[in-house]
């Protein structure tokens, strides 16, 4: 049922809001927090597509109010979550799927980002699962807001280690800064994208104008 779910949802998700995918290889089999940047309800499907093992979201309980999503989300064995974050019981079934080595995704701003921030400050647990169940965080990140028959690139960024704070006694500070690593992270891979894509940019220009050069200092030859 859940690989049909998310053939059928992403069939359905590139025709309205097509995107391409780049760096799925990166993420490896086992254990993981998927996290990413929240722009609309489908953006689970970006996560979903990074590999072919199963992907339990951390959904918000609110989507149970739904009949057709309640049914959804237990049939691709989703985990509901209170809005102020504070259930222990879906902190220990995320965690109980990582340990079975499985993979969780979440959005650490905790709601869709209707701003024009490039991310919203994080709620936190994306750092508290990773750390308690010892696996890597992969950002998967959208490069600005999804469009309507418009193809938006979805990055996936390099796995984020925080093993310098395992099997430590975490207080309030240190789980602070390791979602930092984790914000510092998901912003790095946009910006290192946006980056890239303005420097090719920029060389493509610069080889322009270089054979334009060379075209008119030959006609002056001639």
């Amino acid at each position: 049922m859940y690989k049909f779910l998310k053939g059928l949802v992403n069939f359905f998700n590139q025709i309205i809001h097509p995107y391409k995918l780049i760096g799925k290889e990166k993420v490896k089999d086992g254990a993981a927090v998927l996290v990413g940047n929240h722009y609309r309800i489908w953006d689970i499907v970006h996560m979903a597509c990074t590999t072919k093992e199963r992907v339990h979201f951390i959904t918000k309980q609110e989507l149970y109010k739904n009949k057709f999503l309640a049914y959804l989300c237990r049939k691709v064995e989703a985990i509901p979550v209170s809005r102020d974050g504070q259930d222990a019981k879906a902190i220990m079934t995320a965690l109980r799927y990582l340990k079975k080595g499985e993979k969780i995704s979440m959005f650490p701003e905790g709601t869709r980002n209707r701003t024009d921030a490039e991310l919203l400050p994080l709620k936190g647990g994306a750092a508290l699962f990773a750390i308690k169940a010892k696996v890597p965080v992969y950002p998967v990140m959208s490069i600005g807001k999804t469009k309507y028959f418009r193809r938006t690139p979805i990055i996936v960024g390099d796995p984020i280690d925080l093993s310098e704070f395992y099997d430590k006694k975490m207080t309030a500070e240190d789980y602070a800064r390791a979602e930092e690593i984790v914000r510092e992270n998901m912003l790095g891979v946009m910006h290192g994208y946006i980056k890239e894509k303005e420097e090719k940019k920029a060389a493509k220009k610069r080889a322009k104008e270089e054979k334009r050069a060379a075209k008119k200092r030959g006609g002056k030859r001639g």
